[in-house]
């Protein structure tokens, strides 16, 4: 009985981990249409965006355990407190990770990139600066639905956006319905508004 609960949770949890990570996978497919250069900027440019955003999620992964624990204890003010105090917490990790993001280019730069390659990653860090607060408040969300129990809403949710998200691609990157052809840049702002959603929905 432990194993079939265990696996009922860990099932979509998994799921919805591969969903947020097929997102990225398909821009990075995407990209790789338009050129060499738009397709590395897209791996540089999302490099340098996990390696300023890691920490606030390793510190946001806490609030799993914390709601838990109040869910389990039918602390129902606990529970609150918790997903309240994550979202405050989450402002403020994002607001580090975003001015961290706005010296991209000057940065890879130092780090000897590609000087073809360095304004696509630089505008492609820029433009998932947007992304970094519902990037943030989704993972809050997340950890709370599924600290309660909770995990139809994400997978859900997190379907939703990938089907979002391949279409403002589509738009974005190709310069389709009469939208500019940007490229990794483009990929970058269909993200950031895909994240958004996520966390609205």
């Amino acid at each position: 009985d432990d194993l079939r609960i265990l696996l009922g949770l860990a099932a979509p949890v998994t799921l919805v981990q591969v969903g947020l990570m097929s997102m990225g996978a398909v821009d990075t497919v995407m990209v790789g249409r338009v050129s060499a250069v738009d397709l590395a900027a897209v791996a540089i440019g999302n490099l340098y965006f996990f390696i300023m955003a890691i920490f606030g999620q390793g510190v946001l992964y806490a609030l799993d355990p914390v709601i838990a624990q109040a869910v389990g204890a039918r602390d129902t003010a606990g529970v609150a407190r918790g997903v309240q105090r994550g979202l405050i917490l989450a402002v403020m990790l994002a607001s580090v990770a975003m001015l961290l993001l706005i010296p991209a280019g000057p940065l890879l730069t130092l780090a000897r990139q590609p000087s073809e390659v360095v304004p696509i990653a630089d505008a492609y860090a820029n433009g998932l600066i947007l992304g970094v607060m519902p990037f943030y408040a989704f993972a809050v969300v997340r950890q709370s639905l599924q600290a309660m129990g909770s995990v139809r809403p994400i997978v859900l949710t997190v379907l939703a956006a990938n089907v979002l998200n391949v279409g403002l691609n589509w738009v974005l990157i190709f310069g389709n319905l009469g939208a500019p052809k940007l490229g990794a840049v483009g990929s970058a702002w269909g993200t950031s508004v895909s994240r958004w959603f996520l966390v609205f929905l």
